[in-house]
């Protein structure tokens, strides 16, 4: 049994470096540091367990009863940030404390190993069971295989830690690594459930990721094609432009006559004032032409709103 915790100690440290890699070297989003310090958790909790005897007794009972929850709480944040749910008040972080203050307590006062497993288990299963219901229901909105994996994962660890402290409440004078036939088969589910969350953790950041670029990869190309067509009509007012010969509106792509101002207008950055060209003044207002014209003004000129 020792034997086995140790083994999974060493196991949760490598993922959480794993995850420590992938942290500074990939983009993460808000909550992966939350999970990877989860895992920490649960190493320094299968530590607390696998050297009890090398550090005293009542030491191990409070890190052991104090990281476990902790493990579970870090995960449930670190999913509500991650999913952008309301972060979980500070004051929270204060139940693990809380429980391993209580299973120190009972060590003293009231010795049970199967009523301090059955008070860590509830606040553990508490965490993983609001995790597993928020990655499930998001799971319906979102439809990521990963999220939907999470959530299975982490209702069945509810699962098993209830059942684990239903079971062990059915045994007289129950002490935790005494009774090794149903706690290795306990531990053993616990130890892969744990090292598949973690990997699923990882999985759902690069999932994640994945569905963040392809999004910016579609703004990229929209951007581009709404370019492309801007520059494609800069370049028609440089080519041939169909003009009517009489009133001179000019045919768009969609076949429509438009007055020529505006067409310039809506495809450049020019603009047009009106007024008459001294031909034009002298064909429209003979009686006038001469006068204005000595006077150097053209007619009043109005610029186009």
């Amino acid at each position: 049994m020792k034997l086995l915790l140790i083994t999974s100690a060493i196991l949760n440290v490598f993922m959480a470096l794993s995850m420590a890699v992938f942290y500074f070297s990939r983009k993460t989003f808000p909550g992966f540091s939350y999970w990877m310090a989860g895992v920490v958790g649960t190493a320094l909790t299968y530590g607390s367990l696998a050297f009890r005897g090398v550090i005293p007794f009542e030491i191990s009972v409070f890190l052991a009863n104090m990281f476990w929850p902790l493990t579970g709480l870090f995960y449930l944040d670190g999913m509500r940030r991650f999913l952008g749910v309301a972060k979980l008040p500070l004051w929270i972080y204060v139940i693990p404390l809380l429980v391993a203050i209580h299973a120190i307590s009972t060590f003293y006062y009231f010795d049970s190993g199967a009523w301090r497993t059955l008070v860590i288990s509830a606040a553990f299963s508490i965490f993983h069971g609001l995790t597993a219901w928020i990655s499930l229901r998001e799971y319906f909105r979102i439809k990521s295989v990963f999220l939907l994996i999470l959530g299975l994962e982490t209702a069945l660890a509810t699962a098993v830690a209830i059942i684990r402290a239903l079971f062990n409440l059915t045994i007289a004078n129950f002490e935790f690594m005494i009774s090794l036939n149903s706690e290795l088969f306990f531990f053993i589910i616990f130890i892969v459930l744990e090292l598949v969350i973690c990997f699923s953790f990882i999985m759902l950041n690069a999932e994640w990721f994945e569905r963040d670029l392809l999004a910016t990869q579609s703004a990229l190309e929209s951007n581009i094609q709404k370019l492309e067509k801007a520059l494609a009509e800069v370049k028609t007012l440089r080519g041939l432009l169909p003009i009517c010969s009489n009133c001179k509106k000019i045919r768009d792509d969609g076949n429509n006559w438009i007055q020529m101002e505006v067409y310039v207008r809506d495809r450049t950055n020019a603009n047009f004032s009106h007024g008459i060209c001294p031909d034009c003044l002298r064909k429209l207002y003979p009686d006038f032409a001469d006068g204005i014209l000595d006077s150097g003004g053209t007619g009043n000129e109005t610029r186009e709103k």
